[in-house]
This record gives structure tokens, sequence and C-alpha cells, in this order.
């Protein structure tokens, strides 16, 4: 069994890609569909633990016996944004005797060798560098926006006030209200306070 976990960070992803190239490595090394078991975690940041199907793909790897020759992602970074967390993530899954392969270059790491190790940790301090320039990017064009006086961020959520006045003279709740308008509960309890609506 093969276990293929794959991961964006934001919305504006998706794992289309991720899945083309798992696919691709498949049928390269003669491995059927029906032999990968997915895991995915959408707009989940590699830097937090909050990646929800990489806990159940570790849980998973640790059964007895172990359930997985090897674990496909697309790259390194997929499992983590941190040294740390990917030292952590590929040694828990070594335990388990599944080798990691990178299906976008081809690597396969054998954390169980003092090579596959030392390239293991090469790999993490470059996905670990790689978040660290991006995040330094967008800081800095952050300042930028703000120095030339725009705004960023979400536009705000259109709420017609004379409907939300109906809605409330009528003794409608603000959970009630906020369902109706498809608007989320805290935004419509901020507009309601500002326009001075009880």
């Amino acid at each position: 069994m093969i276990a293929a976990y794959l991961r964006t960070s934001t919305g504006k992803q998706d794992l289309a890609s991720q899945r083309a190239l798992v696919l691709a490595w498949a049928r390269t090394a003669g491995v059927e569909i029906e032999q990968i078991r997915w895991y995915e975690d959408e707009a989940v940041s590699g830097r937090t633990g909050d990646q929800v199907e990489v806990k159940r793909l570790l849980a998973d790897a640790a059964g007895v016996p172990p359930p997985f020759e090897s674990v496909v992602v697309s790259e390194l970074s997929r499992l983590g944004r941190s040294m740390g967390r990917i030292a952590e993530r590929v040694e828990a899954l070594a335990k388990s005797g599944a080798k990691i392969v990178l299906c976008s270059s081809g690597t396969t790491l054998d954390y169980t060798t003092l090579e596959g190790r030392a390239l293991t940790g090469a790999l993490a301090l470059a996905a670990d560098i790689e978040w660290c320039l991006m995040s330094e990017r967008n800081a800095r064009g952050r300042e930028s926006i703000k120095a030339h006086g725009i705004k960023s961020g979400r536009k705000p959520t259109p709420i017609p006030l004379e409907a939300v006045k109906a809605m409330r003279a009528g003794g409608q709740s603000k959970k009630k209200i906020a369902r109706g308008l498809s608007v989320d509960r805290n935004t419509l309890r901020r507009f309601m306070l500002r326009e001075g609506i009880p």
C-alpha cells in the first residue's frame, strides 16, 4: 500500500497539480491507483501543526503491521515548512518502515541511512528558508502598499441596512438575520453596533 499526502497553503490553490504528479509517478512506478490511500489537507499552513490529514497519515502509518511501503508527496515542503516539523514527521514515517518519495524530483528518501538523513535535512532546510523568504517578501509588499496609502485585505461585506432593520423590528435574532443574509455573525454584530441597531 502507498500513501499519498497532498497539502495546499491557501484557498486560492488547489490539489490538482499535486495529484497529477502523484498519478504520473504511480504510472511510472507501476503502482495501481487502487493501491494508493489519499490524505489531503486544503488551505492549511505547513508552519502550524493544524494539518488534520497529516496527523491521520502518521497515526495510520504507526499501525501494526505498518501499512505503507512508501509515502508519496510532490515535494518535502508538503509535510511541513519548518526543519523540525519535517524531520519529526519523516522520522515517524521511517520508523514505520516507509520511504518518502518526492515525485516532483523522483527522489526517494530512506531516512534509515546516513545519506537519506543528510538529504532530508538539506531539503527541510531549503523548505524552511523558502518559507522565510516568502514571509519577508509578503511583509515588504504589505509595507509598500501601506506606504502608498492603498487599502489591502478583504473588501467589506455589503449588508443591506434597511433589511437588517426590518428583520430586527420583526423580532429576528442576530443569528437568524446573519443566516438569512449569508453574513458572518461577527460581521453582522459589528455592523449593527456601528449603525446603532439593538
